[in-house]
């Protein structure tokens, strides 16, 4: 088999995968728009499994265009410009990391808002924890110990 065929098929087979990390994204989306928390663990494995998949592929592919001597993409694309199968492949490929990656990039604005919603009310526990503490001897109300870090810092 040539580096070309061999390209087109590491190419057709990682875009098989990119398509299911995608499917896997969309149902993330799904449930972050449902508010469905519970079935995101599972769901989270299944991501890992394919992305471990997927780095495999990649490893694959690029010890092949090592092996040619490309190493960045204006080589690549030197390389691809009288091969139109592999160039094809290619640009798949390249389409559906860029959903994949449009698709993550939405999800994780969901989850900051979702998290900020969750950071509101939590406020607003705590002010109405705080206030039902009364005042102490000083006349002050007192200070609700909250237990909340920022994340990172430990």
């Amino acid at each position: 088999m040539s580096a070309v065929e061999q390209f087109v098929n590491y190419c057709r087979d990682e875009t098989e995968i990119v398509d299911r990390l995608v499917d896997l994204l969309e149902q993330e989306q799904a449930l972050l728009i449902q508010g469905e928390s519970l079935p995101l663990e599972g769901l989270a494995d299944r991501k890992s499994e394919v992305l471990d998949l997927l780095a495999a592929q990649s490893s694959q592919r690029g010890r092949l265009m090592e092996s040619l001597g490309v190493q960045d993409k204006d080589t690549l694309y030197i390389w691809l410009a009288d091969k139109p199968e592999a160039c094809v492949e290619w640009t798949r490929l390249e389409d559906a990391v860029n959903r994949a990656q449009s698709i993550n990039q939405l999800n994780a604005v969901f989850v900051s808002e979702r998290l900020a919603l969750v950071e509101g009310s939590l406020d607003v526990l705590r002010s109405a924890a705080a206030a039902t503490l009364g005042y102490g001897r000083d006349g002050q109300t007192p200070e609700l110990v909250t237990g909340r870090r920022l994340l990172g810092s430990a």
